[in-house]
Protein backbone atom coordinates (compact mmCIF):
# COMPACT_ATOMS: atom_id res chain seq x y z
CA UNK A 1 0.00 0.00 0.00
CA UNK A 2 0.92 3.76 -0.32
CA UNK A 3 3.11 4.98 2.14
CA UNK A 4 0.93 7.09 4.38
CA UNK A 5 3.56 9.80 4.36
CA UNK A 6 3.19 10.11 0.44
CA UNK A 7 -0.53 10.27 0.80
CA UNK A 8 -0.71 13.27 3.14
CA UNK A 9 2.43 15.09 0.99
CA UNK A 10 0.11 16.84 -0.49
CA UNK A 11 -2.81 17.76 1.61
CA UNK A 12 -0.23 18.74 4.04
CA UNK A 13 0.98 21.65 1.87
CA UNK A 14 -2.98 22.30 1.03
CA UNK A 15 -2.99 22.93 4.88
CA UNK A 16 0.03 25.20 5.22
CA UNK A 17 -1.50 27.25 2.13
CA UNK A 18 -4.81 27.93 3.59
CA UNK A 19 -3.59 28.94 6.99
CA UNK A 20 -1.66 31.33 5.65
CA UNK A 21 -4.05 32.66 3.27
CA UNK A 22 -6.53 33.02 6.10
CA UNK A 23 -3.69 35.02 7.92
CA UNK A 24 -2.79 37.49 4.98
CA UNK A 25 -6.86 37.63 5.13
CA UNK A 26 -6.95 38.10 8.82
CA UNK A 27 -3.94 40.71 8.38
CA UNK A 28 -5.34 42.65 6.35
CA UNK A 29 -8.85 42.97 7.21
CA UNK A 30 -8.20 45.74 9.96
CA UNK A 31 -5.97 47.95 7.60
CA UNK A 32 -9.05 47.56 4.61
CA UNK A 33 -11.82 48.67 7.53
CA UNK A 34 -13.34 45.34 7.46
CA UNK A 35 -12.60 44.72 11.07
CA UNK A 36 -11.37 46.72 14.31
CA UNK A 37 -11.06 46.05 18.14
CA UNK A 38 -15.17 46.26 18.98
CA UNK A 39 -16.77 44.44 16.26
CA UNK A 40 -13.96 41.63 17.12
CA UNK A 41 -14.87 41.99 20.79
CA UNK A 42 -18.85 42.24 20.20
CA UNK A 43 -18.68 38.73 18.23
CA UNK A 44 -15.81 37.39 21.16
CA UNK A 45 -15.41 39.43 23.95
CA UNK A 46 -13.09 36.37 25.92
CA UNK A 47 -10.11 38.45 23.67
CA UNK A 48 -10.72 41.33 25.10
CA UNK A 49 -7.41 41.29 27.63
CA UNK A 50 -7.12 45.18 27.94
CA UNK A 51 -3.46 44.79 27.12
CA UNK A 52 -1.29 48.08 27.38
CA UNK A 53 2.02 49.08 26.78
CA UNK A 54 4.54 51.59 27.52
CA UNK A 55 7.90 52.54 27.26
CA UNK A 56 10.69 53.20 24.65
CA UNK A 57 12.73 50.69 22.27
CA UNK A 58 16.32 51.40 22.48
CA UNK A 59 15.65 55.33 23.97
CA UNK A 60 12.85 55.66 20.99
CA UNK A 61 9.00 56.30 22.13
CA UNK A 62 6.75 53.52 20.89
CA UNK A 63 4.40 54.50 18.08
CA UNK A 64 0.81 56.16 19.44
CA UNK A 65 -0.16 53.77 16.52
CA UNK A 66 1.43 50.53 18.17
CA UNK A 67 0.00 51.76 21.79
CA UNK A 68 -3.37 52.09 20.81
CA UNK A 69 -3.78 48.74 18.67
CA UNK A 70 -1.18 46.56 21.16
CA UNK A 71 -3.90 44.60 22.67
CA UNK A 72 -5.99 44.48 19.71
CA UNK A 73 -2.57 42.97 17.98
CA UNK A 74 -2.32 40.39 20.68
CA UNK A 75 -5.87 39.14 19.81
CA UNK A 76 -5.63 38.49 16.61
CA UNK A 77 -2.23 36.59 17.32
CA UNK A 78 -5.18 34.54 19.29
CA UNK A 79 -6.86 34.32 16.71
CA UNK A 80 -4.10 33.47 14.08
CA UNK A 81 -3.17 31.03 16.60
CA UNK A 82 -6.43 29.25 16.71
CA UNK A 83 -6.52 28.84 12.80
CA UNK A 84 -3.34 27.30 12.77
CA UNK A 85 -4.32 24.79 15.49
CA UNK A 86 -7.55 23.77 13.93
CA UNK A 87 -5.45 23.62 10.49
CA UNK A 88 -3.19 21.47 12.18
CA UNK A 89 -6.29 19.17 13.95
CA UNK A 90 -7.95 18.94 10.71
CA UNK A 91 -4.22 17.71 9.39
CA UNK A 92 -3.48 14.74 11.54
CA UNK A 93 -7.17 13.88 11.66
CA UNK A 94 -6.58 12.80 8.22
CA UNK A 95 -3.19 11.85 8.83
CA UNK A 96 -4.42 9.44 11.02
CA UNK A 97 -7.11 7.87 9.61
CA UNK A 98 -5.32 6.90 6.42
CA UNK A 99 -2.61 5.53 8.96
CA UNK A 100 -5.12 3.48 9.99
CA UNK A 101 -6.06 2.50 6.65
CA UNK A 102 -2.55 1.13 6.25
CA UNK A 103 -2.06 -0.12 9.84
CA UNK A 104 -5.39 -2.60 8.90
CA UNK A 105 -4.00 -3.79 5.85
CA UNK A 106 -0.56 -4.42 7.58
CA UNK A 107 -2.42 -6.69 10.54
CA UNK A 108 -4.08 -8.08 8.09
CA UNK A 109 -1.26 -9.28 6.21
CA UNK A 110 0.32 -10.62 9.29
CA UNK A 111 -2.38 -12.98 10.42
CA UNK A 112 -3.84 -13.72 6.67
CA UNK A 113 -0.23 -13.40 4.50
CA UNK A 114 -0.74 -12.51 0.82
CA UNK A 115 -4.41 -13.29 1.04
CA UNK A 116 -7.71 -12.48 -0.80
CA UNK A 117 -8.88 -10.20 2.46
CA UNK A 118 -5.48 -8.00 2.21
CA UNK A 119 -5.43 -7.73 -1.94
CA UNK A 120 -9.22 -6.28 -1.40
CA UNK A 121 -8.02 -3.46 1.00
CA UNK A 122 -5.47 -2.67 -1.50
CA UNK A 123 -8.02 -2.73 -4.23
CA UNK A 124 -9.80 -0.74 -2.41
CA UNK A 125 -7.22 1.93 -1.81
CA UNK A 126 -6.85 1.79 -5.62
CA UNK A 127 -10.12 2.48 -6.50
CA UNK A 128 -10.07 5.81 -4.10
CA UNK A 129 -7.13 6.85 -5.39
CA UNK A 130 -8.39 6.51 -9.31
CA UNK A 131 -8.07 9.73 -11.13
CA UNK A 132 -5.99 11.37 -8.15
CA UNK A 133 -2.71 12.51 -9.12
CA UNK A 134 -1.16 9.04 -6.63
CA UNK A 135 -2.75 6.58 -9.16
CA UNK A 136 0.15 5.90 -10.86
CA UNK A 137 2.60 5.24 -7.51
CA UNK A 138 -0.17 3.65 -5.57
CA UNK A 139 -0.63 1.41 -8.39
CA UNK A 140 3.43 0.32 -8.17
CA UNK A 141 2.83 -0.20 -4.98
CA UNK A 142 0.25 -2.82 -5.46
CA UNK A 143 2.00 -4.45 -8.24
CA UNK A 144 4.84 -5.31 -5.06
CA UNK A 145 2.73 -6.69 -3.41
CA UNK A 146 0.56 -8.87 -5.86
CA UNK A 147 4.69 -9.89 -7.12
CA UNK A 148 5.26 -10.35 -3.46
CA UNK A 149 1.94 -12.85 -3.07
CA UNK A 150 3.30 -14.51 -6.36
CA UNK A 151 0.30 -12.75 -8.37
CA UNK A 152 2.25 -12.42 -11.23
CA UNK A 153 -0.32 -12.34 -14.23
CA UNK A 154 -1.90 -9.65 -11.88
CA UNK A 155 1.56 -7.26 -10.71
CA UNK A 156 2.49 -7.30 -14.87
CA UNK A 157 -1.24 -5.96 -15.66
CA UNK A 158 -0.52 -3.17 -13.53
CA UNK A 159 2.48 -2.51 -15.05
CA UNK A 160 1.06 -1.66 -18.39
CA UNK A 161 -1.61 -0.03 -18.08
CA UNK A 162 -0.10 2.10 -15.24
CA UNK A 163 0.47 5.95 -16.22
CA UNK A 164 4.92 6.16 -16.58
CA UNK A 165 4.66 9.89 -17.75
CA UNK A 166 3.57 10.91 -13.98
CA UNK A 167 6.75 9.04 -12.32
CA UNK A 168 9.42 10.69 -10.95
CA UNK A 169 12.66 9.62 -11.67
CA UNK A 170 13.06 7.20 -8.77
CA UNK A 171 9.40 5.91 -9.37
CA UNK A 172 10.35 5.03 -13.13
CA UNK A 173 13.89 3.40 -11.74
CA UNK A 174 11.45 1.45 -9.02
CA UNK A 175 8.84 0.54 -12.41
CA UNK A 176 11.64 -0.88 -14.67
CA UNK A 177 13.14 -2.48 -11.36
CA UNK A 178 10.05 -4.53 -10.42
CA UNK A 179 9.46 -5.49 -14.40
CA UNK A 180 12.80 -6.94 -14.79
CA UNK A 181 12.57 -8.57 -11.32
CA UNK A 182 9.39 -10.28 -12.42
CA UNK A 183 10.04 -11.46 -16.13
CA UNK A 184 12.97 -12.96 -14.38
CA UNK A 185 10.61 -15.26 -11.76
CA UNK A 186 8.49 -15.95 -14.46
CA UNK A 187 11.47 -16.70 -16.65
CA UNK A 188 11.39 -14.66 -19.38
CA UNK A 189 14.59 -13.44 -18.93
CA UNK A 190 14.90 -12.18 -22.67
CA UNK A 191 12.15 -9.30 -21.89
CA UNK A 192 13.71 -8.79 -18.23
CA UNK A 193 17.18 -7.87 -19.90
CA UNK A 194 15.39 -5.36 -22.22
CA UNK A 195 13.71 -4.14 -18.61
CA UNK A 196 16.99 -3.15 -17.42
CA UNK A 197 18.16 -1.76 -19.85
CA UNK A 198 15.48 0.57 -19.98
CA UNK A 199 15.84 1.30 -16.63
CA UNK A 200 19.56 1.88 -15.85
CA UNK A 201 19.31 5.49 -16.98
CA UNK A 202 16.74 6.59 -14.43
CA UNK A 203 18.98 4.14 -11.62
CA UNK A 204 22.15 6.32 -12.71
CA UNK A 205 20.38 9.53 -11.95
CA UNK A 206 19.42 8.55 -8.23
CA UNK A 207 21.55 8.34 -5.17
CA UNK A 208 20.54 4.59 -4.29
CA UNK A 209 20.15 2.27 -7.43
CA UNK A 210 20.59 -0.84 -5.42
CA UNK A 211 17.18 -2.28 -6.88
CA UNK A 212 18.40 -2.00 -10.48
CA UNK A 213 21.68 -4.01 -9.29
CA UNK A 214 19.93 -6.27 -7.67
CA UNK A 215 17.65 -7.64 -10.22
CA UNK A 216 21.18 -7.18 -12.50
CA UNK A 217 22.59 -9.73 -10.61
CA UNK A 218 19.21 -11.79 -9.96
CA UNK A 219 19.46 -12.26 -13.87
CA UNK A 220 23.19 -13.02 -13.75
CA UNK A 221 21.71 -15.95 -11.50
CA UNK A 222 18.87 -17.05 -13.96
CA UNK A 223 21.18 -17.63 -16.51
CA UNK A 224 23.35 -19.96 -14.71
CA UNK A 225 25.96 -17.12 -14.04
CA UNK A 226 26.86 -17.85 -10.38
CA UNK A 227 30.23 -16.87 -10.32
CA UNK A 228 29.06 -13.45 -11.67
CA UNK A 229 26.09 -13.39 -9.73
CA UNK A 230 27.85 -13.76 -6.55
CA UNK A 231 30.27 -10.86 -6.92
CA UNK A 232 27.26 -8.95 -8.18
CA UNK A 233 25.16 -10.15 -4.91
CA UNK A 234 27.76 -9.15 -2.84
CA UNK A 235 28.20 -5.68 -2.64
CA UNK A 236 24.29 -5.23 -2.25
CA UNK A 237 25.10 -6.35 1.45
CA UNK A 238 25.63 -3.73 2.53
CA UNK A 239 23.21 -1.62 0.70
CA UNK A 240 21.00 1.43 2.70
CA UNK A 241 18.20 -0.64 1.48
CA UNK A 242 17.18 -3.86 3.90
CA UNK A 243 15.10 -4.94 1.82
CA UNK A 244 17.21 -5.59 -0.88
CA UNK A 245 20.28 -6.49 1.66
CA UNK A 246 17.96 -9.35 3.19
CA UNK A 247 17.14 -10.76 -0.79
CA UNK A 248 20.82 -10.59 -2.11
CA UNK A 249 21.48 -12.86 1.29
CA UNK A 250 19.21 -14.96 0.56
CA UNK A 251 20.72 -15.35 -3.32
CA UNK A 252 24.24 -15.59 -2.15
CA UNK A 253 23.04 -18.12 0.40
CA UNK A 254 21.69 -20.86 -2.33
CA UNK A 255 24.83 -19.95 -4.51
CA UNK A 256 26.86 -21.07 -1.58
CA UNK A 257 24.88 -24.28 -1.56
CA UNK A 258 25.39 -24.90 -5.02
CA UNK A 259 28.84 -24.79 -4.61
CA UNK A 260 28.71 -26.91 -0.94
CA UNK A 261 29.67 -24.19 1.47
CA UNK A 262 26.74 -25.13 3.59
CA UNK A 263 28.65 -23.27 6.36
CA UNK A 264 28.90 -19.65 4.82
CA UNK A 265 24.97 -20.69 3.25
CA UNK A 266 24.22 -20.73 7.36
CA UNK A 267 26.30 -17.79 8.31
CA UNK A 268 24.72 -15.60 5.51
CA UNK A 269 21.07 -16.22 6.09
CA UNK A 270 21.91 -16.17 9.97
CA UNK A 271 22.93 -12.90 9.48
CA UNK A 272 20.04 -12.08 7.94
CA UNK A 273 18.11 -12.35 11.62
CA UNK A 274 18.66 -8.73 12.34
CA UNK A 275 17.23 -7.28 9.24
CA UNK A 276 13.27 -6.27 8.88
CA UNK A 277 12.24 -8.65 6.41
CA UNK A 278 8.86 -8.23 4.53
CA UNK A 279 6.33 -11.28 4.72
CA UNK A 280 7.21 -12.78 1.19
CA UNK A 281 11.11 -12.63 2.91
CA UNK A 282 10.22 -14.36 6.20
CA UNK A 283 8.56 -16.90 4.36
CA UNK A 284 11.41 -17.82 1.37
CA UNK A 285 14.05 -17.64 4.15
CA UNK A 286 12.51 -20.99 6.04
CA UNK A 287 12.45 -22.40 3.05
CA UNK A 288 15.99 -21.92 2.30
CA UNK A 289 16.77 -22.44 5.97
CA UNK A 290 15.24 -26.04 5.49
CA UNK A 291 17.69 -26.37 2.13
CA UNK A 292 20.18 -25.39 4.39
CA UNK A 293 18.98 -27.99 6.94
CA UNK A 294 19.33 -30.53 4.26
CA UNK A 295 21.79 -29.83 2.97
CA UNK A 296 23.79 -30.85 6.39
CA UNK A 297 22.09 -33.76 6.69
CA UNK A 298 22.72 -34.91 3.38
CA UNK A 299 26.25 -33.91 3.87
CA UNK A 300 26.52 -35.92 7.53
CA UNK A 301 25.22 -39.22 5.43
CA UNK A 302 27.84 -39.27 2.95
CA UNK A 303 30.65 -39.35 6.30
CA UNK A 304 29.24 -41.71 7.01
CA UNK A 305 29.29 -43.59 4.34
CA UNK A 306 32.50 -42.73 3.84
CA UNK A 307 33.64 -43.71 7.09
CA UNK A 308 31.74 -47.13 6.94
CA UNK A 309 33.41 -47.50 3.88
CA UNK A 310 37.09 -46.74 5.13
CA UNK A 311 36.36 -49.93 8.03
CA UNK A 312 35.20 -52.14 5.09
CA UNK A 313 38.21 -51.75 3.66
CA UNK A 314 40.29 -51.88 6.84
CA UNK A 315 38.51 -55.06 8.14
CA UNK A 316 39.29 -56.68 4.15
Amino acid sequence: MIKTRTEIKNFKIWMICLTLFFWALLIATPFLGLLDDSLLYSMFPFLNFGLVIEGTIAGNELPQFVKENFSFGVSLLCVMLAIALIVLLVYLIVKCILASQRSKAKKVLRKTGYSAEYFALLEKKKKHLRGSYLEAVNDLCLAKEYSDGRRYDTALELLRNVDIDKFKVRDAAHYYALYAYIFILTGNLENAGFAIDLGVPFAEKIKDSSEMDFVSALLLYAQKDYEGAENSFKPLLRSRNNEIRVWAGMYLGLIFLRQHKNENARKTVVALSKFKKTPRQSEDILKLLKKIETAYALEEEERKEEASSEEESSEE
